[in-house]
């Protein structure tokens, strides 16, 4: 018997298709075949921000070096947002 035609979902999209259906909701493209446009732009965007936030913030911390309290609370966020870009690039 052949069955020609018919899509058969997988056990885990049958299962988990609301919480797919959320997450698709928030942005997040899970089990998407292909990305749209406006999405690709959008992470392009974060991309640019974030990694020139985190430079901005390397050269905030070397410019006010004198500023004791001032570099400890931008090194507080800089080792934070270290430790995320770290995860960015070992995951691509």
């Amino acid at each position: 018997m052949e069955r020609e035609g018919i899509e058969v979902k997988g056990l885990s999209e049958i299962r988990f298709s609301r919480i797919i259906f959320l997450l698709r909701l928030a942005g997040i493209p899970f089990k998407m075949k292909k990305m749209s446009t406006v999405y690709v732009i959008y992470m392009i965007t974060v991309i640019i921000c974030s990694f020139s936030t985190f430079l901005g913030m390397c050269a905030d911390v070397y410019i006010h070096r004198d500023d004791l309290g001032h570099v400890m609370t931008t090194f507080r966020t800089v080792t934070g947002m270290t430790n995320l870009i770290w995860i960015y690039i070992s995951c691509r």
